[in-house]
């Protein structure tokens, strides 16, 4: 017999759950590589590592360094730097390595830094302590020949754990460390060390050991160029060198231009020893750095500071925007005092030549020859200013650097100003340095009011002022060393 009675599931529904969309069931969680994130970290960058060496290493120079098992501590100066990309066989996990060359006071050592990722932010000059606990002579290395080179080391921060390398920043706290250049003796002249035209002339044809001291004249704008054989393209930069004896072409290519960016023209010294050479299109000699070549950036000794102060006195004597420094004089005293004296040019010549530290200030009067205004205008060279070691023009009052593409404050160009003359003499056109106070007396308007002269207003000026009288209140400051007459005031 059949039980045809309703079970008691029957009086109840079952209960569909509906997906929310709002809530979206989880997803399977991803299987790890059992690596944290502070283990990645450390592995991509191994500079920002918490380094924590199991072993004492000994501190030593370079040219202490014994090929060999040693777990060994150094300190030296980038000279040399070459960045190749590409897999190696001894280290398959590297994206590439680094070809350095450091130097202490007493040798040289030859560096492979293998990078995993990025390379290195290395520059020249730039100071470096490195730990390892091999060392191997000169016939591993891939950098050319180099006596100054003495031993060789392989690194690989980050892989090797036995590997660290330190680059120090703070500059003000190492800046002397490693700045004496090699074979130097103190009172004796540099072995191999020539002039410049020494060095263009007959220099470069076989001498080795040749080492040049130069400072930083120009540093020129960033090139692209497509490679001949294919590889893509390569960055260029030309920086110009000098001398008392002439002025040379350095080219630097792809990550040599960083290094280049830190020096600053009149000022960067820099010797170089075993330059590559090579004749330009137009017959002039050119200078790079080749796999054996060692720049030393800012070394010491008697014949840097020698050209350092040539350097600053040359580099005034040429440059079109020097500033003038108003509070080295009383500029009220000197146009309304009681005491207000008048040279004539020739006075004011003789009084400086026989004693030019002296700072002092006075009326000079002359007559304007000579007024360049209009055709300066029209070829846009109003204002100017001086960026990487280049001059820049332009009728606008701001205008960025060509080359750095720093953001500029112009000031007018003082070759506005012709031919000046007196009863007694006449001074050349650029050879006054004025200050902003002198240009808007002069023009009766501010800066900004000059360059937004139009053509025809410039036109009516000119005329207006040419062959007229004026005093000018000048200034020379023989404390600091500018060594130009300054243009403090002028009265109409």
């Amino acid at each position: 017999m059949v039980n045809d009675a309703p079970s008691i599931q029957a009086f109840y529904k079952p209960e569909v759950r509906h997906p929310n969309p709002a809530n979206p069931p989880p997803s399977p969680a991803k299987p790890g590589d059992g690596f944290t994130e502070e283990e990645l970290s450390d592995a991509m960058d191994p500079l920002h590592r918490k380094w924590n060496p199991e072993r004492e290493y000994e501190e030593c120079s370079i040219s202490h360094l014994v090929p060999g098992p040693r777990a060994v501590t150094f300190v030296g100066r980038v000279v040399n730097l070459k960045t190749i990309l590409g897999k190696d066989k001894k280290q398959p996990k590297a994206r590439g390595f680094q070809a350095v060359i450091v130097r202490d006071d007493e040798g040289a050592a030859s560096i492979k830094l293998y990078f995993a990722q990025t390379p290195y932010p290395l520059i020249l000059g730039q100071l470096l302590t490195i730990w390892t606990v091999f060392v191997s002579d000169t016939s591993k290395s891939d950098v050319p020949h180099n006596p100054s080179v003495l031993v060789h080391a392989n690194l690989f921060p980050g892989r090797v754990t036995s590997d660290h390398v330190m680059l120090h920043t703070n500059a003000s706290s190492s800046d002397s460390i490693c700045r004496t250049p090699l074979e130097y003796k103190k009172g004796h002249p540099l072995p191999g060390l020539m002039t410049l035209d020494s060095y263009l002339s007959s220099g470069h044809d076989g001498v080795s050991g040749a080492k040049i001291l130069v400072c930083v004249k120009s540093i020129g704008g960033k090139k692209k160029i497509s490679r001949k054989d294919g590889g893509g393209e390569s960055e260029l930069a030309e920086i110009l060198l000098f001398d008392h004896t002439g002025v040379v072409r350095l080219t630097v290519w792809n990550e040599m231009i960083e290094s280049a960016k830190s020096w600053k023209p009149g000022e960067t010294v820099l010797l170089v020893s075993n330059p590559g050479y090579r004749e330009g299109l137009n017959g002039k000699g050119n200078l790079g750095i080749v796999g054996s070549t060692m720049v030393d950036v800012e070394p010491e000794g008697s014949d840097a500071e020698w050209l350092r102060k040539y350097a600053v006195g040359l580099t005034r004597k040429e440059s079109l925007c020097l500033k003038v420094e108003e509070g080295r004089w009383d500029i009220e005293a000197a146009e309304y005092g009681v005491n207000r004296m008048l040279f004539t040019l020739a006075e004011l010549d003789n009084w400086v030549r026989s004693d030019g530290n002296q700072t002092f200030s006075g009326f000079i009067s002359v007559t304007i020859l000579e007024m360049n205004l209009v055709s300066i205008h029209r070829r846009n060279m109003l204002m100017c200013a001086e960026c990487c070691g280049v001059p820049i023009f332009s009728n606008c009052p701001c205008t960025p650097c060509r080359n750095c593409s720093t953001p500029l404050t112009l000031s007018l160009n003082p070759r506005i100003i012709g031919l000046l003359a007196d009863e007694t003499g006449c001074i050349a056109t650029g050879k006054l340095v004025w200050s902003p106070r002198a240009w808007e007396k002069f023009f009766g308007r501010s800066v900004e009011e000059i360059s937004a002269m139009t053509g025809e207003q410039i036109r009516l000026f000119e005329q207006r002022v040419i062959f007229m009288r004026m005093h000018l209140v000048v200034g020379w400051d023989g404390e600091g060393g500018l060594g130009r007459l300054c243009v403090l005031g002028v009265m109409m």
